[in-house]
């Protein structure tokens, strides 16, 4: 099984909303891909965040009726072990994550892809997750041509 590794500042709603799409979508296409995600923040609780996964993207997964199979699972920060495992690594926005990587993962930075999907201080969520499906939509497609599903 592929593995692809979303990353965000959190953990909390744009990479866990993009896991959650990502698997629904993997799975409805037959892929042998499956997606996780991980926080570039070094402290967790300083972001503020409220439970285990965003309300907006819990809203926007059931709002499609996909079933969220990881909404218990709390923000997990991400290790080398991660980028090891993953055979793509996207980040959520160049902007934002890039300093962030280029700090604390300089080794893997050759690997990461770039969305440009901003926080909730930047776009609107729905604004926001409309893009994040689109791109993801498109990396399933690419796969989808390439394994001929």
């Amino acid at each position: 099984m592929n593995k692809i590794l979303f990353l965000c500042t959190g953990n909390y709603y744009r990479s866990r909303f993009a896991e959650e799409y990502f698997n629904h979508q993997a799975d409805r296409f037959e892929l042998p891909w499956r997606a996780d995600s991980r926080a570039l923040a070094r402290d967790l609780a300083a972001t503020g965040n409220q439970g285990p996964i965003s309300t907006f993207a819990v809203t926007e997964l059931q709002r499609r009726a996909i079933p969220i199979r990881g909404g218990a699972r709390h923000p997990i920060t991400a290790r080398p072990t991660d980028f090891e495992a993953a055979h793509r690594i996207i980040a959520v926005s160049r902007r934002e994550h890039e300093p962030m990587l280029r700090e604390h993962f300089p080794e893997v930075l050759e690997r990461i892809q770039y969305f440009e999907i901003g926080d909730l201080d930047v776009e609107a969520p729905a604004t926001a997750i409309a893009r994040l499906t689109q791109a993801i939509d498109l990396e399933i497609a690419a796969l989808r041509s390439r394994h001929g599903v």
